[in-house]
């Protein structure tokens, strides 16, 4: 998504290969955006849990230190462009980047596309599910139930910020809707929101 995308340049990334579910970018893709940043040393964000192996497989291929942080969503990707520092080494980075990464609970929204059963129960196709990385925490008729049915799922005491990314397929009506349910069931978390843009993925979402 576009939105997306300024995100991650607005953080200081320098290259931004476009991708997803479904269209996941290929190793030369990612060779051919590493090959034209003239650094000394790069940090790979694959922001997808897909993505991650061909990363590293495009990272082997220069001759610069390159160092993947296996960010499997643009939330943490996001958390971890802030804990970049200029200043710092590549190893130092990447170890700090990884640390930001790792302290962020990730979810998304989307549609189902197929019936299955699941640890949360049955889903038909076209249901509205919100899913973690451990796989689909929540379902409901309504993106807003889906998505705070995965929020009361993943929040807990220690978390100080929740980050939502509308996606293309988001209402303002709906991101009313959940962040009226974030201010009535944790008042004291500090909401961001930003428009990403993506396809698919109706709301991805960061606690921290």
């Amino acid at each position: 998504g576009d939105g997306v995308v300024g995100l991650l340049r607005s953080l200081g990334a320098h290259e931004v290969v476009s991708g997803g579910q479904s269209m996941n970018p290929s190793t030369a893709d990612i060779v051919d955006a590493l090959s034209r940043l003239n650094a000394d040393g790069v940090i790979v964000l694959p922001n997808n849990k897909n993505i991650v192996p061909v990363a590293q497989q495009a990272a082997a291929q220069l001759d610069i230190p390159v160092r993947v942080v296996p960010t499997h969503s643009v939330a943490e990707g996001l958390a971890a462009l802030v804990a970049y520092d200029p200043e710092a080494a590549v190893d130092e980075n990447a170890a700090a980047m990884e640390s930001a990464a790792g302290a962020v609970v990730s979810g998304a929204v989307t549609r189902a596309v197929r019936d299955a059963t699941t640890p949360a129960g049955a889903v038909r196709e076209g249901d509205e599910i919100g899913v973690s990385r451990d796989g689909v925490v929540s379902i409901a008729d309504t993106v807003v139930g889906a998505a705070t049915g995965l929020l009361a799922a993943l929040i807990d005491d220690t978390h100080e910020i929740i980050t939502l990314i509308t996606g293309a397929e988001a209402t303002e009506a709906d991101t009313a809707a959940i962040c009226a349910w974030l201010e009535a069931e944790h008042p004291d978390l500090e909401v961001e929101v930003h428009n990403g843009g993506q396809p698919l993925y109706v709301y991805e979402i960061g606690i921290e």
